[in-house]
């Protein structure tokens, strides 16, 4: 599969080197059975170069180019973080201004949360991807009304500006907000304010039912490749209902250089982390996450559907961006991105592993469900909501899969880091009598796993 492999744009300066790049991808595909993926790498401003990896469609052979279109997911977030400025600097909102002023059939307790707190998830409003079977929501067109109804009567988390946790509820609402506003739809918005100005031809709402020329088919991995379905732009609305190309996006990048969009204070407010009312800092911005690596400064967000992963990943200190797009659920993004990064700049290596759990008993649970799994007893109460609907349908699968690795001789932490969804990511190197691993198991606030992957080292 890998050997097939397209290079449409190889006009790379010295600094980016695309041998060694290309190397680096394909591993990553074969080692997490990525069935295709498209990069593009901006350095200085510039388109330094755009590959496409692996077939689009593993049934029709159809090769991933710098022309395929993926779900972007949630990095459509920063489409509407952008608009909801945009829509500020004409005066037509504020973000201190309550949702209650666009939005009047609330539940009481929403009333007074602030378009800030929907933009940097400190609201406190549940995530509605996390209510029921999200997938199956997700596979049906819904009104908003539908959407809104599966959270409005539950109660808020936290008090609205007290801590940060990810909520796909803040940004669909905050889509609703920029239609109240603007008198316009959400996809005609944006259409008209920032995709036809920036020659984003391809970029669109992931209607399944319309005929978008180059779209990918979408897959998962669980001891085999399977297809999975494409999400109805209805249930993802303005928190993941994009599809895109790694050539919008380098565009879409480009503009974010300049002050076509926004002028660049605001997009520096938009960059900027946001605060809990105690002041700490929560690591997210408007539609970014912002952090370092190594001293330099990281905006990026990742975006994951049923079928596809993907990422933008911008060094501003470094003036060098990379995008990953992929076509299977929960494929490592980050770690491809990250690693084209620090090929083209060392200095952006991400830090050696730590060795050594700073939470020990963390580890021994990880491992007790590891092992769980391996035997397909696992509970599903370690799990969320989300999780434990993947799971249980593959559990015989999973189990079959994972008990001929064979039993676990050593698990071994490797590294953890705070991830957009509020949780924790934490990976493992697992040593099996007959294989070896890295396990990445997404642990939220509440103890959950929302996620629990297995791949090859």
């Amino acid at each position: 599969m890998l050997a097939l492999f397209v290079a449409l744009v190889a006009l790379a300066p010295p600094d980016v080197p695309a041998d060694t790049v290309d190397a680096f991808v394909t591993t990553q595909m074969t080692k997490q059975h990525i069935p295709g993926c498209s990069i593009a790498i901006v350095k200085n401003g510039e388109i330094a170069l755009v590959r496409g990896y692996g077939l689009a469609s593993e049934e029709l052979q159809a090769p991933a180019t710098a022309d395929t279109v993926y779900e972007i997911g949630s990095m459509t977030k920063q489409f509407t973080a952008a608009a909801i400025m945009m829509l500020a600097e004409q005066g037509k909102l504020a973000l201190s201004d309550p949702l209650s002023k666009f939005l009047k059939d609330i539940p009481e307790t929403w009333k007074p949360i602030t378009l800030r707190q929907l933009l940097n998830h400190t609201s406190g409003i549940k995530n509605y991807t996390e209510v029921g079977s999200f997938l199956a929501l997700a596979r049906n067109p819904h009104t908003a009304t539908e959407i809104v109804k599966l959270v409005r009567d539950a109660p808020l988390e936290f008090t609205p500006g007290s801590r940060f946790s990810y909520s796909n509820t803040g940004y669909y609402l905050l889509g609703l907000v920029i239609e109240k506003a603007s008198g316009q739809s959400y996809m005609s918005f944006l259409t008209e304010r920032i995709l036809t100005p920036l020659g984003m031809t391809a970029t669109r709402d992931s209607d399944p039912a319309a005929v978008i020329p180059h779209r990918s088919c979408g897959y998962s991995w669980l001891g085999s490749l399977n297809n999975r379905p494409l999400i109805q732009p209805s249930a993802a609305f303005s928190a993941g209902e994009l599809v895109s190309t790694v050539g919008d996006l380098a565009k879409w990048d480009a503009a974010l250089c300049s002050n076509r969009i926004l002028p660049q204070a605001q997009l520096k407010r938009m960059w900027t982390s946001g605060k809990t009312t105690a002041g700490q800092p929560t690591g997210y911005g408007f539609g970014w996450a912002v952090g370092k690596i190594n001293g330099h400064t990281l905006v990026e967000h990742g975006g994951g559907t049923a079928a596809f992963s993907t990422i933008i990943s911008r060094f501003p200190d470094d003036k060098l961006t990379v995008i990953v797009l992929t076509n299977l659920a929960d494929a490592s993004t980050p770690a491809i991105a990250h690693g084209i990064a620090s090929l083209i700049d060392p200095a952006l290596a991400p830090p050696k592993p730590a060795g050594t759990d700073p939470d020990p008993k963390r580890t021994a649970r990880i491992l007790a469900i590891w092992k769980a799994v391996q035997a397909g007893n696992a509970g599903m109460n370690d799990f969320t909501v989300q999780a434990r609907n993947e799971l249980a349908p593959h559990m015989k699968e999973a189990a079959a899969q994972l008990s001929a690795l064979g039993p676990v001789k050593s698990f071994t932490f490797v590294s953890s880091k705070q991830v957009t969804g509020g949780g924790v990511a934490v990976t493992y190197r697992a040593e099996h009598q007959n294989a070896t691993l890295n396990v990445i198991a997404v642990v939220m606030s509440n103890g959950q796993l929302a996620a629990l992957v297995g791949r090859p080292e």
